[in-house]
């Protein structure tokens, strides 16, 4: 019997599939038939298709039907839907491509199969109940539904989304990042068409770090603060969830990439570019004042609580120092470095305990994306892992000790932080610039105290040597001008 394409498409999918008449294969395909599918060739004998099927239809009796079927004198293609009759109810959507040679099939084209049916006129493109995104392990959980999801709960009305590509960025020791390009299946001119996913980091010691510092549920709690206007320029946040235990965390944020340039810790900044970064600070503490929001918040990081363990890690980080950078380091350097060992704990347990406003706790430059504008650079804040309560000359003092060579620093430093002062005092008179001067040169320790603690994660190598290097003399220098390293 010499069937069309058209019949052979038929009896395949009503009697092989619905009915689980699997003998007929022996009847319709060719022995071996050639199974396309994207990326790889498959050749099936007839008892390998017969005994596929077989496994199949005994584990979920499956049921097709066709959604479009067109067929000539050689090849038939089937637009089908799928469900399962057996077990939880299972709903796919696929094309085929047959081609058929004296009555059998000798080859097929399969597209990957897409969970639910093909969508029929009245459907609507997105919709309006999609359950929230789930929390995803990594970047291999970004998917198309995925960020649908993310986009629906978080008020947007987002075209369908036909494809998403992601490519790691950044160097994150605690997380990973990357990039996500979105297409959509309709006009996407207004559509957001690239985001930023911070995720769960992928090294089992990482985790562990981010769940004993409860980096992960800190982020994404600040972002929850900010809210949909966040008070300073920050990436609008899409999506912050973390999980109970503090060993995962799913962040989605506004791409600012195409129009910012990251900081360089080692190259440091501008004074133009130092004066944005401070401006935005004020926003910050300014609009977080004595909030009572924050006054017992669980997820703030709270320093003065761990100065022990702050001391004894920078007592070994300033043993590395000393060992690591002899001869390469002017002594003076390493001799402050020295000098504070006794004294990181008590001053962390004075100093840290300050708690004002909402500080970003860590304002590294490669922490800033500085957008250049026709009137001078615009500062974005980024990464909040270490978000705490404290004195506003914290984050000022951390950021200009470390992010400007020693000339530019002392240009400009004492304005900013009268500026700062005269911010935050339009909310509180009582903030003078006395008490702003003298929490910032107490705060100055801190730098050095990050930077040294540094010395025991970062490897030795030519670009972190030059790193700790530089961000060492620096943070001396602004203790030494403020006459901050103890006698």
């Amino acid at each position: 019997m010499h069937r069309s394409p058209k019949e052979l498409i038929e009896l395949y999918w009503t009697e092989v599939w619905n009915n689980r008449n699997v003998e007929l294969i022996r009847e319709l395909c060719a022995d071996p038939i050639v199974r396309h599918d994207p990326g790889s060739v498959t050749a099936l004998s007839v008892d390998d298709q017969i005994a596929r099927v077989r496994q199949q239809s005994e584990h979920a009796a499956p049921f097709f039907e066709h959604e479009v079927l067109h067929a000539d004198d050689r090849f038939v293609t089937s637009v089908w839907n799928m469900h399962t009759r057996k077990g939880p109810r299972v709903e796919l959507c696929g094309i085929e491509v047959f081609e058929a040679k004296d009555g059998k099939f000798i080859r097929c084209w399969n597209s990957s199969y897409t969970p639910g049916r093909w969508g029929r006129d009245g459907d609507k493109s997105v919709p309006d109940d999609l359950a929230p995104p789930a929390l995803i392990a990594g970047p291999e959980g970004v998917t198309a539904d995925w960020l649908q999801a993310v986009f629906q709960h978080a008020g947007l009305d987002a075209p369908r989304i036909s494809l998403v590509s992601s490519q790691p960025i950044g160097h994150g020791n605690l997380s990973r990042t990357v990039r996500t390009q979105i297409t959509y299946n309709a006009n996407a001119a207004r559509a957001v068409t690239s985001v930023i996913c911070k995720l769960t980091s992928g090294i089992p010691q990482a985790l562990d770090i981010a769940q004993a510092y409860g980096v992960y549920a800190r982020e994404a709690s600040v972002y929850e603060v900010f809210g949909e206007a966040p008070p300073l320029n920050a990436p609008h946040c899409f999506l912050a969830q973390s999980s109970p235990d503090g060993r995962a965390v799913n962040l989605v944020l506004e791409d600012l990439s195409a129009r910012a340039r990251l900081g360089d810790q080692i190259e440091g900044c501008s004074q133009a570019d130092a004066r944005a970064v401070v401006a935005e600070f004020a926003k910050l503490h300014r609009a977080f004042w004595g909030d009572p929001r924050l006054a017992e918040a669980p997820w703030l990081y709270n320093r003065s609580s761990l100065a022990d363990t702050a001391g004894h890690a920078y007592a070994q980080g300033a043993a590395i120092v000393r060992q690591r950078f002899a001869g390469r380091l002017e002594s003076r350097v390493l001799d402050a470095v020295d000098a504070f060992t006794p004294h990181v704990g008590a001053w962390t347990r004075t100093h840290a305990s300050v708690r004002r406003t909402l500080i970003h706790g860590e304002p590294r430059v490669d922490n800033v994306l500085f957008e250049d504008t026709p009137v001078g650079p615009k500062a974005w804040l980024i990464d909040w892992q270490f978000a705490d309560l404290g004195s506003p000359m914290f984050d000022t003092a951390y950021f200009l000790a470390g992010s400007l060579t020693q000339a530019d620093r002392k240009a400009c430093e004492r304005a900013l932080i009268a500026e700062q002062q005269g911010e935050i005092a339009k909310s509180d008179p009582s903030y003078t610039l006395d008490i702003a001067l003298a929490e910032y040169a107490d705060a100055l320790p801190f730098a050095l105290f990050t930077t040294t603690g540094a010395a025991l994660a970062l490897p030795e190598g030519e670009h972190t040597d030059r790193l700790l290097m530089t961000l060492l003399s620096r943070n001396v220098d602004a203790l030494a001008d403020w006459d901050r390293i103890p006698g």
